[in-house]
């Protein structure tokens, strides 16, 4: 069997951003909006310097030199200032475009799911950069975020109008980039090499993710395996498959009829020349003018053609493993990638100690950011939960923490203090009869994660990492699934990849399911990753979705 080979070179519909795939017309959309925001705030909040720019005297001219003197800037100086302080007015709106999810592509190609959080998208963006611009009015920050030469009446007048404009604009982009989109097709041509079960799988997958970029062409058929086959991969290591493999009507009718270039290579052997064999393949490829072939052959070890994948990659096709394309999509590991070759030669799974230090400064930042802001509302989470129930406000339990050592995890108790006295531990469920009612809100507003901030600041917990799970579960779990001690390679998580992704779950195969996210989250963790993960929790808790 062959070792996993990493993939190097996006597809022609992705780009590769920090070893995260982000398809290109979602690039497009969101690089064309900040730039039309930009420009169009820019120029709106900097017409006051134009005259000035141009070395004409208006009656204007003296009290704006005034103002900018005071902040020691020329008139050129006061421009760029504009455009920057534009510039991040405009990320600020993009946040709000962002919570209401109009960057996923499904929800802003819909004509009127576009329209109505469009609407959303513009006065959130307006009231949050009103309130940016006036607090750094307020604070004096006029060299961080400012349009020199403007009262406060004058900038918030002023923005309004631009803001209106730029989103009267990028609602009409929209239309039109969705048309230009559907015009143009920037999806990848892919074949699959295989036709049964992983086949089907990866299949089924890219039908039901056309947002993914790709469009399958076919489905190269394998020869059907004997019983000593079977048998042989019954006592190998070759990986355990995730269950569900289903032959779909879709999938089916992707099955090339007539193509027998894998049993040629398996049958014939010998009596097929290489260079034949070689370009068996390749030809294929060529005439079906695929860009990507995906690999998902159930018998690796007695079908896969190497020869015949290496002549398609030096020949310019990009040839991917079906591991490696459901990652892609996913965004988590594949069950079937959870073997050692793949864990251990791909790309990925990287620690640095720039990386580390980096991550702990961002921790204790952001922790002490939201004590700081938090505080009042914690003393008054305590109290409530006090009056509401007998038992202590907070609530301490050990934890299985990084490198398997185990920490005392501290949150706001939401069950009755005696609740395991009968059980035992057990895990809880989301209609869990033993919440209390306070319990209930603190969970769905994740108030009750907030003193794990404590953890944090103590250095045995990160802002965003895998949930910290109890030894008990830990040592249950690790029984039964393959590699699942490998999620404390990292410091557990208040709040984390799996969390954001994966609805709330008590089973083993949840657990696997979150394992998958987990070490996704483990192979590609970065500072930026870290913080759009904390982005997508602040909006799942604003919008109330989740438990």
């Amino acid at each position: 069997r062959q070792g996993s080979v990493p993939a190097t070179d996006p597809p022609r519909s992705m780009l590769r951003v920090l070893q995260h795939y982000l398809p290109i017309r979602t690039a497009l959309l969101y690089f064309g909006e900040l730039a039309i925001l930009t420009i169009v705030i820019g120029a709106g909040m900097s017409q006051h310097l134009w005259e000035m720019l141009g070395g004409l005297r208006t009656d204007e001219y003296p009290r704006i030199r005034v103002a900018l003197g005071e902040l020691g800037l020329e008139a050129e100086g006061a421009f760029w200032l504009c455009i920057l302080s534009g510039f991040a007015i405009s990320l600020i709106c993009q946040v709000a475009i962002g919570f209401n999810q109009l960057y996923e592509f499904s929800i802003s190609n819909s004509r009127y799911e576009r329209a109505a959080r469009f609407v959303e998208s513009a006065g959130a963006g307006i009231a949050l950069s009103l309130l940016v611009v006036g607090l750094s009015h307020v604070w004096g920050l006029g060299r961080v975020l400012n349009f020199p030469g403007l009262g406060l009446t004058q900038k918030l007048q002023g923005l309004v109008g631009s803001l209106v404009t730029g989103f009267s604009l990028l609602y009409f982009w929209r239309i039109a980039y969705h048309a230009l989109m559907r015009s143009m097709n920037l999806n990848q041509r892919v074949l699959v090499i295989g036709s049964r079960g992983p086949a089907h799988e990866i299949t089924n997958l890219v039908l039901e993710h056309p947002e993914a970029g790709f469009d399958l062409v076919g489905m190269v058929p394998e020869p059907a395996p004997d019983a000593r086959d079977a048998r042989r991969r019954r006592e190998g290591d070759d990986p355990v498959e995730a269950p569900g493999h289903v032959e779909t009507s879709a999938s089916r009718e992707l099955v090339l009829d007539g193509v027998k270039i894998l049993e040629d290579v398996v049958n014939r052997g010998a009596a097929m020349s290489s260079a034949e064999s070689e370009r068996s393949l390749l030809n294929l490829a060529r005439s079906m003018k695929i860009d990507m072939l995906v690999v998902a052959l159930e018998d690796r070890r007695r079908l896969l053609p190497i020869r015949e994948l290496l002549a398609c990659r030096l020949g310019g096709v990009d040839v991917r493993e079906r591991e490696d394309l459901f990652e892609q999509i996913t965004g988590k590991i594949a069950v079937a990638a959870m073997r050692p070759s793949y864990l251990i030669f791909n790309e990925g799974f990287r620690r640095h100690f720039w990386a580390d230090l980096m991550k702990r400064t961002v921790d204790v930042t952001v922790s002490l950011l939201i004590l700081a802001i938090f505080f009042p509302v914690m003393i008054l989470t305590a109290i409530v939960i006090k009056l509401d129930s007998p038992g202590p406000a907070l609530f301490k339990q050990e934890r299985v923490g990084q490198d398997g050592k185990p920490f005392t995890v501290m949150k706001f108790r939401s069950m009755r203090a005696d609740a395991e006295k009968l059980t035992g531990p057990v895990w809880s469920s989301e209609d869990d009869p033993r919440i209390t009612k306070i319990g209930r809100f603190v969970r769905k507003t994740r108030l009750d994660e907030l003193p794990q901030l404590f953890n944090i600041l103590a250095g045995s917990m990160s802002i965003v990492g895998p949930r910290p799970e109890r030894q008990h579960f830990v040592d249950e779990l690790g029984r039964r699934i393959p590699y699942y001690n490998q999620r404390h390679i990292v410091k557990p998580g208040l709040t984390g990849w799996a969390q954001i992704n994966y609805p709330y779950g008590n089973t083993v195969e949840d657990s696997l399911h979150k394992l998958q996210y987990d070490l996704f989250y483990i192979k590609n963790h970065s500072v930026l990753f870290d913080l759009s993960i904390l982005f997508s929790t602040i909006k799942t808790v604003l919008l109330r979705q989740g438990t």
